[in-house]
């Protein structure tokens, strides 16, 4: 008889729209090995999102349905149901899949954290305050009660060790990335109206507008590269609900716009309609500041089109020498960003890069040899 350990997993990005932690956990369950031999206990306050049906019709996986009044909010639902359910009920292991455990752990229950970035200790002034306040509190602790920690880059494992001074061997990289087979799928589904009406050829951006994403350099290298092309220049779509950017420059980014019809903001897409639009476009664009990894890059290039990015060094794990990196600090910069974007479609050249290290089986396959190392060291 085969042996099932029961594997608990911080599943609130799950109750949402399909987000980057939300997408990490739902493409990892669902491309998950030997499925038999795990049962995952999804812990959100609030039901799956019906983006992610799929992965609660998977035969090995069920949400945990509790928590009363503490389910008002999801810090308190994590930070005290979870922990008493935990003491209440035996597993055999926790997946911090958003860098950070639940206090009060048994002290006979492995734990593996999947670390995503350390945007709280270097760009503290990019996040909510609500979720500074609880990485702050549980941080630490987590990375110390951890058994082992998979990062999703090799810069983010090395920033983490050198951070909080944890020992390398105990740590893994599993890097997000991209379902071949069911992306060209999605592309056989009828292009909608809204995508088609976008034309092709234009400029792309894909990701929460928020201050981290630097939407404000690349608002100015739009305005310097339609300055230089007046007559002949591509629109800007923009693929990403607004976050927790300031109203200031939202409101900047609205009035622009308005003004010149040339930005097009689509703050909700489906599957299949991310997937056009990738496939449409001529040119991608991403400026991040920092970023512990960049699933949208991986997704532009596995639909072969060619990226300018911000000069860090995710985006080189990334596309090594197949993308244009260019640094976001100066107006000189917004100048150079804007004037490749220029010489590009003057004479666009493709790109071909081989992704196979960023594939959703891989990063599966990764965590259950971690998670199974994990068990079989405390038998």
């Amino acid at each position: 008889m085969v042996k099932t350990y029961k594997i608990g997993l911080d599943a609130r990005p799950l109750s949402t729209r399909v987000s980057g932690v939300g997408r990490l956990i739902a493409e990892t369950l669902k491309a998950f090995p030997s499925k038999e031999k795990y049962e995952f206990l999804l812990f959100s306050h609030l039901p799956i999102h019906a983006d992610h049906k799929k992965v609660l019709e998977l035969a090995n996986v069920r949400w945990v349905d509790g928590g009363g009044f503490l389910k008002w909010k999801g810090g308190l639902y994590y930070n005290v149901y979870v922990p008493f359910y935990l003491l209440t009920h035996r597993l055999d292991l926790f997946w911090g899949s958003q860098q950070v455990l639940p206090p009060f752990l048994p002290k006979d229950l492995k734990a593996v954290l999947t670390y995503c970035d350390l945007v709280l200790y270097l760009y503290p002034n990019t996040m909510r305050w609500i979720a500074k306040v609880q990485q702050r509190l549980f941080q630490s602790y987590s990375v110390r009660r951890s058994s082992f920690i998979l990062s999703i880059s090799k810069q983010t494992s090395d920033d983490m060790c050198k951070k909080f001074g944890y020992p390398m061997e105990k740590t893994g990289v599993a890097y997000p990335g991209v379902n071949p087979e069911e992306m060209t799928k999605l592309l056989d589904t009828k292009l909608s109206n809204r995508i088609k009406d976008l034309g092709t050829g234009f400029l792309l951006s894909v990701s929460t507008i928020e201050p981290r994403k630097n939407y404000p350099f690349l608002l100015e290298v739009f305005r310097e590269y339609r300055k230089l092309n007046p007559h002949h220049y591509r629109p800007w779509v923009i693929v990403g609900k607004i976050g927790w950017e300031s109203p200031e420059f939202i409101e900047e980014l609205i009035q622009e716009r308005t003004l010149y019809k040339d930005i097009f903001i689509l703050d909700s897409v489906s599957d299949s309609e991310l997937q056009h639009v990738y496939k449409r476009a001529g040119l991608f664009l991403f400026a991040s500041k920092y970023e512990g990894f960049g699933i949208p890059m991986v997704e532009a290039l596995f639909h072969k089109l060619p990226c300018i990015v911000s000069d860090i060094p995710t985006f080189h794990e990334i596309g090594k020498d197949g993308v244009q990196y260019f640094a976001t600090d100066s107006k000189e910069d917004v100048k150079q960003w804007a004037l490749a974007i220029d010489v590009f479609f003057q004479n666009p050249k493709p790109v071909d890069l081989s992704l196979e290290e960023f594939r959703w089986e891989n990063a599966a396959k990764i965590t259950e040899g971690v998670f199974r190392h994990v068990l079989e060291e405390s038998e």
